[in-house]
Order: structure tokens, then C-alpha cells, then sequence
């Protein structure tokens, strides 16, 4: 039986579900920890699931500024105008920083917020007991369930996807791309140069071919600095050709996957510009389900277990 993308007519389309599924059990691990923390370590007082979240907002203060700050330096601004933004954000950033800290944690370390509940009393925040881990963990696996889980069913839009017209690439940072196959000159694994001279084929990349001409002006001006680290490594040279690689490590998607389909589409659509899908079919890759495995019930069934003794023994 053949596979199902080896009909031209359908499109395929290439999903970052299987690797956000895949971690939802690290996920479950981090609320049993979180939880077993926070129910048994010490408070001395203190509200851990308030401060967790304070903290958090601190540390994803401090991350923005930093991935800004990076940003910044990949934009291409004269260097002296790249410090001067560089030391501008970091007194933002250390201004708010302070500015909560001192909101929260109080000029002498401690301050009171009156509700309904009474007075809720505050810890330093360079102090605090051992059960605000715990929140915070709670915190981040939980975010982590709830978006992995949102995500798979309602899934955003493919990472990339074929059809008979071409390939299109739907990242954040590459908003737009499109390759027609009439301008694809070849589909393989990817090659790059080796240490002796001699061209490597990596087996672990999927790639395909463009002339220089079209990545220049279709290619190149999509590519923006917002684009995370490593992500150059999506565009390798070839001689006088540019190599687009298709798969990541963000889909759990298997090269061959991606090599077939581009391949049968190329050799039936190079030769046809302007053509598109007639039968509407979609088959999508990196999609996660339950297949029934031993493994996977393990994977899933050990972290409930985990919660359910800690909640037995606290």
C-alpha cells in the first residue's frame, strides 16, 4: 500500500504538535516535584504560590530584556548606537526589577497586602522559603499542560506545507515564504561542506535547491533579525544554489517524511507553474496520538502516579 502524501493532489502539511505532546510527561514530572515541594518544604509564613508568580514575572522580565538586547546586536546598528540601546534596556529592565522588588518585598523586607482573607505578609525576595520552587514549578507545568494541550486541539497553522503550487513556510520570523516548483532545481538531503574539502551529505536534513537569484529576491528579504539563534542554518549554499532546509528539530518529523512528498509534487508540478490541489485532501505529519504502546501508557501513567503519592503522604 502506498503511502497517503504519494497523491500529488493532496497537501501536506508539517505540525509541531508530536514535539510539544512529547513533553507534556516532563511536564507532569515538573507539577509532581512542584507540588511535593510545596506541600512539604518550609513557608515561614510566607504565600509561595504569590511570590512563585512575582518571581516568574521577574525572570521573564529579565529574558526579554536579554533576547532585546541580542536582537539588537544582530540588527546591524553602528556599535555605538547598539550600546547606548543596550544600556538603555538594562536600566529599564533594572528599574522595574527594583521597582516590584521593592513593591513586594518592602524596603526592610517585608510589606502587607490587605484582603479579603486578612494580611498577607511578604518575604524579602532575596529570601524566600524553599516551598516558592515548588509554586514556581507548579506554575511552568501547568502552563506547559495547558498549551501543549489547547494546541493539539486547536491546532495553529503548519509549520510548513506542500501542495501542488509549492512550498510554504509558516514561522514567526519567515512570515510569507513561498517556493514554486518550477523554481526548486533539485530535492535531497542536505550538503554541506566537509572538513577535508570533500561535500558532506548529512542523513539528518531535508533540503531544497532554489538558484541564487530567486533566494536573493524572494528569500532573502523575508529573513528577519528576529529570528532565533541557529536559524541561519536553514539557508546553506550549494555551489551557485541556495539549500532550504525543510524539517527541524521543532517537528518530530523524520527527513525521509519531508523528501518524499517534495520530491513526487516537484516531478509532477515543475513543469506546471500556477498549478493547485484538485482534491482538497489534507495529510498532516507530526501529529500526535494515542497508539496504544506500552512506553507511551508508562510515560503518561507514571507522573499521575507520582501526584497521587504525594497527595497520599503529605
Amino acid at each position: 500500500m502506498s503511502e497517503p502524501s504519494a497523491d500529488v493532489s493532496a497537501t501536506v502539511e508539517y505540525t509541531m504538535d508530536k514535539w510539544r505532546m512529547d513533553r507534556l510527561p516532563w511536564a507532569m514530572w515538573a507539577c509532581v516535584a512542584g507540588l511535593a515541594i510545596a506541600l512539604h518544604a518550609e513557608s515561614r509564613g510566607q504565600s509561595g504560590a504569590a511570590l512563585a508568580a512575582v518571581y516568574l514575572a521577574l525572570l521573564g522580565l529579565a529574558f526579554a530584556g536579554y533576547a532585546l538586547t541580542t536582537l539588537i546586536g544582530r540588527s546591524g546598528l553602528p556599535l555605538l548606537l547598539e550600546l547606548l540601546i543596550g544600556v538603555l534596556i538594562l536600566m529599564v529592565v533594572s528599574g522595574v526589577i527594583g521597582v516590584i522588588s521593592v513593591l513586594v518585598g518592602g524596603p526592610s523586607g517585608r510589606s502587607s497586602y490587605v484582603g479579603a482573607a486578612g494580611s498577607l505578609y511578604w518575604s524579602h525576595l532575596v529570601n524566600p522559603s524553599l516551598n516558592v520552587f515548588g509554586w514556581m514549578l507548579l506554575y511552568l507545568g501547568l502552563g506547559w499542560i495547558a498549551f501543549s494541550t489547547y494546541r493539539h486541539f486547536y491546532a495553529d497553522r503548519a509549520v510548513v506545507s506542500m501542495s501542488a503550487a509549492g512550498i510554504r513556510f509558516h514561522r514567526p520570523w519567515l512570515k510569507g515564504l513561498f517556493i514554486p516548483w518550477h523554481e526548486v532545481r533539485g530535492v535531497g538531503h542536505l550538503v554541506v561542506p566537509g572538513i577535508s574539502g570533500v561535500p558532506f551529505v548529512s542523513p539528518y536534513a531535508a533540503a531544497v535547491t532554489v538558484g541564487q537569484d530567486f533566494y536573493e529576491q524572494h528569500i532573502a528579504p523575508k529573513r528577519s533579525f528576529l529570528a532565533p539563534p541557529g536559524s541561519e542554518a536553514m539557508f546553506q549554499p550549494k555551489g551557485e544554489m541556495m539549500q532550504v532546509v525543510l524539517n527541524s528539530a521543532d517537528m518530530t518529523v523524520k527527513p525521509e517524511d519531508f523528501l518524499g512528498p517534495a520530491e513526487a509534487r516537484w516531478k509532477a508540478f515543475r513543469d506546471q507553474p500556477g498549478s493547485t490541489s484538485r482534491n482538497g485532501s489534507t495529510i498532516v505529519y507530526g501529529r500526535w496520538s494515542i497508539n496504544g504502546s506500552a512506553r507511551q501508557a508508562v510515560w503518561f501513567l507514571a507522573p499521575l502516579i507520582g501526584m497521587a503519592v504525594v497527595m497520599l503522604y503529605r
